[in-house]
């Protein structure tokens, strides 16, 4: 509901509550009057420069602007119990050996706080900031030092390291990411390196102190509110495993969520915990691994918002050469609703609204805001430089990070493949019980595309394992007299229709559809279906075609994976 000016006026404490609104609602009335000055990206009124020369009528319309929009801020609560807006920020992280570990958590830190200032004058709620984002991950734990913070438990008391800077002064990064979040009045979701003293612990490390990889979060007044520490290291030897059990959700006055850390959404507890009745949404900070042809960030957000129903918001870092691009906001039924994977080594801020559980279906009003160390525009054209062939099988190791990007293969050793030799046609495959059968018509056949097939334990770089059960359709080609084993990221064939079908054993089944230059095919265009007995399927129809690359279903098969090992 509208909050009229009757019932603004009707408040006993309106002029007190005007000079306690947070500052972005100022700057925010100061832009929409068109009478601000801009001073270092600061907006500041012209009254406090020149308040007597302000004419009358200027100032009336100030004013009538100013209580436009406090009326709105005071009115939230009604007018957006359907949704609420998101932002992720993908950052191109600033590393140099040459530097202080200070001035590099300066550098990236200055980054974020530009990210959270755009993200609060658009309207969003909350900024989800990626894993490593503020250093680089190491395996020597010395290497780390000047990087990981003690960060006290929120659960024991109130902590708030911008209100009490001389109780923080050693934790710059604490410390920063509190005002980032009070300056611009919104939920703050970030990594950090955290340590803590373990002395006397049978498993402490020599050096006296635990090393968690660890996502923090701050409420809009800067109090920092929930932690949470990394289950599934992915090598990170300079790192300890999260000890004993952890809570993994925390309120927002938007709802209830969770967070969790790149690797650990590769396995059952992410899934279960995203599942619950009660649990909004997933908050995820990552530097992920693009593996084709269905373990590629943006893609296989989607999948997983989609498999579980739930909306998850990645934050993912930008750096192509290390196979780490794509970050997105992703919702259970409408699956991408903003998302940007565009291989060129610039920062972008990602933001979307997100219709609230049990809402209905609305506009997302999507922006993509890029950021350099000095600027800040609206990013057009994503996708434009994504390269036709991105695998370390082909290519040899980046020389640029920033500009190169590299891929990696599924480990696709023990698939069953079946050749497309038609146009149009159907053909399906079995393996260990589980069979996937395709559908299909073509513009026509010029490119090699494959159906394959696997069920049981699969290894993912050679050091984890877990059980899945695969259905996928891939433009892939031939290496090394192997079949389908490796994939560009641009096709030319156009696919008019698709109905790709299979049976599983797992609850959790992940569909993806992407087309040339890894985008997203639009949700309108295809949908999937579970049926009796666990049966699953893809339907894709466009009488225009798509240039499709990847069709999958990978379902994950929790219950039978082995247990987690470092």
């Amino acid at each position: 509901m509208m909050a009229t000016s009757e019932s603004v006026g009707r408040s006993p404490n309106f002029h007190s509550m005007l000079w306690k609104l947070p500052w972005h609602i100022w700057t925010k009335s100061w832009y929409l009057s068109g009478v601000g000055h801009d001073l270092g990206g600061l907006r500041v009124p012209k009254q406090s420069l020149a308040c007597c020369q302000q004419p009358p009528a200027t100032m009336f319309f100030t004013l009538t602007v100013l209580l436009g929009v406090i009326a709105l801020e005071l009115s939230s609560a009604d007018g957006h119990d359907h949704y609420y807006t998101a932002a992720v920020y993908e950052h191109s992280r600033f590393d140099s050996k040459n530097e202080s570990s200070r001035f590099v958590i300066e550098t990236n830190l200055g980054y974020y706080k530009r990210a959270a200032e755009i993200a609060s004058l658009k309207g969003a709620d909350v900024i989800v900031y990626p894993e490593y984002g503020i250093h680089s991950p190491s395996s020597e734990r010395t290497a780390l030092k000047g990087y990981v913070e003690y960060i006290p438990n929120p659960k024991k008391e109130r902590i708030n390291p911008c209100e009490q800077p001389e109780l923080f002064s050693q934790t710059l990064i604490l410390r920063t990411l509190s005002c980032v979040a009070k300056n611009n009045s919104i939920y703050v979701v970030a990594n950090v390196g955290e340590k803590q003293n373990c002395e006397g612990d049978p498993d402490c490390p020599s050096d006296g102190v635990f090393h968690f990889n660890a996502n923090i979060v701050f409420d809009r007044e800067g109090t920092l509110i929930f932690k949470y520490r990394k289950e599934h290291l992915f090598y990170e030897f300079g790192m300890d495993v999260a000890r004993g059990q952890q809570n993994y959700t925390f309120e927002t006055d938007f709802g209830t969520f969770a967070t969790f850390i790149c690797f650990d959404i590769d396995f059952g507890r992410m899934s279960e915990v995203a599942r619950r009745p009660n649990v909004d949404g997933v908050m995820f900070s990552t530097m992920f691994v693009d593996q084709l042809p269905q373990m590629v960030s943006i893609q296989f957000w989607e999948s997983w918002a989609l498999g579980n129903n739930a909306t998850i918001l990645a934050a993912n870092i930008q750096i192509p050469g290390y196979l780490a691009v794509g970050s997105g906001i992703f919702h259970g039924k409408k699956g991408a609703l903003a998302y940007t994977f565009n291989p060129d080594g610039i920062s972008k801020l990602v933001i979307a609204r997100v219709p609230k559980r049990g809402s209905d279906p609305l506009s997302p009003e999507a922006s993509i805001t890029a950021i350099s160390e000095d600027d800040s525009w609206d990013w057009k054209g994503d996708g434009i430089d994504v390269p036709t062939v991105c695998t370390r099988t082909l290519l040899n190791d980046s020389i640029d990070l920033y500009h190169e990007y590299r891929c990696m293969e599924e480990n696709m050793t023990d698939y069953t493949f079946v050749k497309l030799t038609e146009p149009k046609g159907h053909l399906g495959v079995c393996s260990n019980g589980v069979c996937c059968s395709l559908n299909y018509e073509t513009t026509g056949l010029d490119e090699s595309y494959y159906l394959g097939v696997f069920n049981g334990t699969y290894h993912h770089f050679g050091r984890y394992s877990w059980c899945e059960e695969d259905c996928v359709l891939a433009r892939c080609d031939d290496s090394d007299e192997k079949p389908c084993a490796t994939f560009p990221l641009k096709t030319e064939t156009v696919f008019r229709h698709l109905h790709l079908k299979a049976n599983f054993t797992s609850e959790v089944v992940y569909p993806a559809l992407t087309q040339s230059g890894m985008r997203l095919v639009p949700r309108s265009e295809w949908r999937h279906h579970q049926h009796r007995e666990l049966k699953r399927d893809i339907h894709f129809s466009n009488e225009s075609g798509r240039k499709l690359l990847v069709a999958g279903m990978k379902g994950r098969c929790y219950d039978k994976d082995p247990p987690y090992t470092r």
